[in-house]
């Protein structure tokens, strides 16, 4: 458990270190990425290359050793060997024109998504419906975040050097004060992501091993916070606020709460832990890579 958990921690660093090496000649001329740990200098290029190469030892270490310790060794292998090679080309070609960028939206949902059903694959290999229900509602959750904070916070620098993005594709732009300027393709693809996400989370919660009367409680819940994830894009697209400049989204944190509600019904305890360890890492790198706001508005 140990091990795998570690495994996780060391799959998002790799895969960040990576990204942010990638995009650094284009960070360094986006003003709200200047507090970044390699735009400012902090963190050489030498020192973060050492740190991938650490990251990626270590991964191989422990998957050979979670592989020889637990069932189905051989699969989880193949699938952290794919899963590492997946990260590292889509964090490097995210925005690159290799492949149309939902596409590689689609595939760091996957990425982020695999992780449940490899990790079960190995723990527990009885029953893998639950691990690949999470792994698709977290992978549509992670591909929502892409398409709009991760998208919409960098989306006039992502045009103004060339990058490739959804909603550049989609013929999105932002007005002086910030505000969305939709479009149609725009606004289905948020529709289907929702719908999407809404259908997966009730799966989950319908398929667990709980009275009905937890599950139909359940259900409630979680039409009510992703009524609100939907309020909170709704509110966006009608230009009723601005984009937020540092990507910190309101759905983001509804449908966090939203997969929670539904994991409790299978594991209480490992959702619990999950949503404090989440909660504290939020709170330890709050800031760390972007600008306060004040600094924000001395840039606009």
């Amino acid at each position: 458990m140990i091990a795998v958990s570690a495994l996780g921690v060391l799959g998002h660093t790799y895969g960040c270190t990576v990204n942010d090496l990638a995009d650094l000649e284009s960070d360094r001329r986006n003003p709200a990425r200047r507090r970044s740990v390699l735009v400012s200098g902090a963190v050489s290029i030498t020192g973060a290359r050492i740190a991938l190469g650490v990251q990626l030892a270590l991964a191989v270490v422990l998957t050979i050793f979670v592989a020889v310790a637990g069932e189905s060794g051989w699969l989880f292998a193949v699938g952290m060997t794919v899963l590492f090679a997946t990260v590292t080309f889509s964090n490097t070609h995210q925005k690159r024109r290799i492949a149309h960028p939902l596409v590689m939206d689609i595939l760091f949902g996957v990425n982020m998504g695999a992780p449940a059903v490899l990790c079960c694959a190995v723990m527990a290999p009885r029953d893998l419906t639950p691990a690949w229900l999470v792994a698709v509602t977290f992978g549509i959750h992670m591909v929502l975040l892409n398409v709009v904070a991760g998208n919409l916070k960098d989306l006039e620098h992502d045009r103004a050097v060339g990058d490739d993005t959804t909603a550049l594709r989609a013929g999105v732009r932002l007005t002086d004060s910030g505000r969305l300027i939709r479009t149609r393709s725009y606004l289905l693809l948020l529709c289907v992501l929702l719908l999407g996400s809404v259908a997966s989370l009730l799966a989950l919660v319908l398929a667990a091993p709980s009275p009905a009367g937890h599950r139909a409680v359940a259900a409630a819940v979680l039409l009510v916070l992703q009524g609100m994830a939907g309020h909170s894009l709704w509110t966006l697209v009608r230009q009723a606020r601005a984009v937020d400049p540092n990507g910190r989204e309101r759905y983001l944190g509804l449908n966090f709460f939203s997969l929670m509600v539904a994991c409790l019904l299978w594991a209480p305890l490992a959702t619990v832990v999950v949503a404090v360890l989440t909660a504290v890492w939020l709170v330890l790198t709050r800031g760390l890579v972007a600008l306060p706001t004040r600094e924000q508005e001395k840039i606009a």
